[in-house]
């Protein structure tokens, strides 16, 4: 008990220090701000009549069914409660009172199912946005760079925490990473029934 406390406010000591910080890279803002622009930037170009971008406002858009912008509006919606608990449950059981930092190794509430949570409820709202208000703004060739460009940045801002938190908790964050998937929700959510 005593050696769990010492662990602890080792880890808090160099969590102040900056040396186990989570520190949001600037590449993420530029990746979030890249994303809008490529998903914006034909409305803005049809909208504001500026001769620079008329090439914008002239690309191919992409018509989605109703059924796959209701799916989107489905998935937008879906995604709430999990990136609200998550926040929620880090700042009440990670020790620190933070969403971003915790010296405790969360594998309850949202992350039995998932390592990242609001990493993967960030990535569908973020996808689902172009898709279901496709029908006031263009979906374009950007709009699907746009999404893949933040679906990469996610994923890989995932993995850059993946490896604080090694650093934090070692072997005990490798054993969770075996029985907890990164995103995938399903496999999670399979996997956690068969826990039991």
């Amino acid at each position: 008990m005593e050696t769990r406390e010492s662990e602890r406010r080792d880890l808090v000591e160099k969590i102040q220090s900056g040396e186990l910080k989570y520190k949001t890279p600037l590449w993420n803002y530029i990746g979030c701000a890249a994303w809008a622009v490529l998903c914006f930037l034909p409305t803005v170009a049809k909208f504001s009549g500026l001769g620079i971008l008329s090439f914008f406002a002239q690309l191919s858009t992409i018509k989605f069914p109703s059924i796959v912008i209701y799916l989107s509006i489905a998935l937008f919606i879906a995604a709430t409660p999990p990136t609200i608990s998550s926040v929620r449950y880090r700042i009440r059981r990670g020790g620190c009172h933070s969403e971003d930092d915790t010296i405790i190794l969360l594998k309850s509430g949202p992350y039995r199912i998932v390592r990242h949570p609001s990493d993967a409820a960030l990535t569908i709202f973020l996808v689902t946005i172009p898709i279901f208000l496709s029908k006031l703004i263009p979906f374009t060739i950007l709009s699907i760079i746009g999404i893949i460009l933040i679906i990469a940045l996610n994923y890989y801002t995932s993995v850059g925490e993946e490896k604080l938190n090694i650093k934090k908790w070692g072997d005990d964050y490798r054993q969770y990473t075996k029985e907890v998937p990164r995103w995938n929700v399903v496999r999670g959510l399979w996997n956690l029934k068969r826990r039991g």
